[in-house]
């Protein structure tokens, strides 16, 4: 809503930085045992959050701790960190699929129990549901953190005519990431599970039309069964169906790429980029979230395309690999109870997801932070709808808080296991074809 995440009190940067020339010696110094490694995706958490911490667990605990941050741009590469390197993370955060997979293949550690107790104390039941339906059905092996939609997002200014948000026609299908009219202005997201998830959704599309009827019954459980199958599971024909799609797509886009768009959409470029494609709602809310002109765009519109799309959850773990879960296990319960300062003026103290959810422009799942948070978005005291076009509060509340309609075309996507490398091979074909 802001991003006014702003430096802690003297004391805590005082201590941080003694730390920081700490931080690159762990290794060789004999100071892993009290240094906590974390990898985020990027963007994820601001810095005041995590380094934050240092004072939040030494208070706790008395002990001291060491935060090293790193950010990784995709699923995959995570887990060649995790699977192949063996390297000791202390805490990553990967999606739901990728959790399901490093957790059937014994990567992960079981959360403590009162860092258990924690987690379910504080996280929204409709995530813990979610989480045991898919990727953890024992709830044990991890902490949602950060979740939401994917779907398109695209600049209403682009074009340099007035009234583009109103197409929501238009951009409100997956027809129009294969519409040669926008050739070389679609964004597509440099992710093989969420390219093919899309590409299979728009091969099924006639199916998934016929399912839901001309009344869009999203309940249907002939609609249902298909889009599931969809993010369920694989095979042969599947991975082709999605290869032939990704290539006939492939004349339209612009860019595939994970981070860089953002930029590009923070600016009107009038069409000369691509201004429109495949991102999160962590995307749009970022770019839409802020009080600073130059790193804020209120032009863009978000939406899930009513045949269908995915709602992910991105979660907090402890790899095998891990060698302080002590503080990793702290650090999973500072997400669920701890606070931060974040308002220069007043110095109020905020919770640490309220904090994460302004800066990342995405819902917590922590249930009572998110439910302030609509709250004060619904007040709006900061005037953050002020000047947005007609509709602009509409689409971005259904944004950050994914109505029942929404979540209805919806899915999760799982891990596909033997297909995952046929997955692989498919998009490097697509990216070289």
């Amino acid at each position: 809503m802001k991003k006014k995440i702003v430096p802690f009190l003297l004391s805590v940067v005082l201590v941080l930085s003694c730390f920081c020339g700490l931080c690159t010696l762990s290794a060789c110094s004999g100071e892993r045992a009290i240094t906590l490694r974390i990898a985020n995706q990027g963007e994820y958490m601001p810095e005041e959050v995590y380094l934050g911490f240092v004072d939040w667990y030494y208070e706790k605990t008395g002990k001291e701790v060491i935060v090293e941050y790193k950010e990784f741009d995709t699923c995959e590469n995570l887990y060649t960190w995790i699977a192949r390197k063996h390297e000791d993370y202390d805490l990553i955060c990967p999606s739901d699929y990728m959790l399901q997979r490093m957790r059937s293949e014994g990567l992960l550690q079981r959360l403590d129990e009162e860092t258990l107790q924690a987690v379910n104390n504080a996280v929204n039941p409709a995530i813990i549901d979610m989480a045991k339906d898919s990727y953890d059905p024992e709830f044990a092996y991890s902490c949602p953190y950060l979740w939401g939609t994917l779907g398109i997002m695209f600049n209403t200014n682009s074009d340099g005519e007035a009234g583009l948000q109103n197409e929501e026609t238009t951009f409100g299908t997956w027809d129009v990431m294969w519409d040669g009219t926008y050739r070389n202005k679609i964004f597509m997201k440099d992710s093989v599970r969420d390219a093919y998830s899309v590409a299979m959704i728009y091969a099924m599309r006639n199916e998934l039309r016929a399912a839901m009827g001309e009344e869009r019954n999203y309940d249907s459980e002939a609609y249902q069964a298909i889009l599931h199958d969809i993010f369920d599971s694989s095979s042969e024909e599947k991975v082709a169906l999605a290869k032939a799609s990704l290539l006939a797509q492939k004349p339209n886009v612009y860019d595939y790429e994970v981070d860089s768009a953002k930029d590009v959409l923070l600016r009107d470029s009038e069409g000369e980029h691509g201004y429109f494609g495949l991102f999160w709602s962590c995307d749009a809310g970022y770019i839409m979230t802020g009080d600073d002109e130059e790193d804020t765009n209120k032009n863009l519109y978000y939406t899930v395309p009513y045949e269908g799309g995915n709602v992910w959850v991105d979660s907090f773990a402890i790899p095998v690999y891990s060698q302080n879960s002590e503080a990793a296990n702290w650090f999973i319960r500072y997400l669920c109870e701890g606070e931060c300062a974040y308002d220069e003026e007043s110095e109020e103290l905020t919770s640490v997801g309220y904090a994460c959810m302004d800066y990342a422009g995405t819902t917590t799942a922590m249930i009572a932070c998110a439910d302030q948070y609509k709250a004060d978005l619904e007040e709006d005291e900061d005037g953050f709808f002020e000047g947005t076009y007609e509709g602009f509060k509409e689409m971005y509340m259904d944004m950050l808080f994914p109505s029942e309609e929404t979540l209805k075309r919806c899915a999760i996507m799982k891990d596909l296991g033997t297909y995952n490398y046929d997955l692989d091979e498919m998009w490097i074909d697509v990216l070289l074809g």
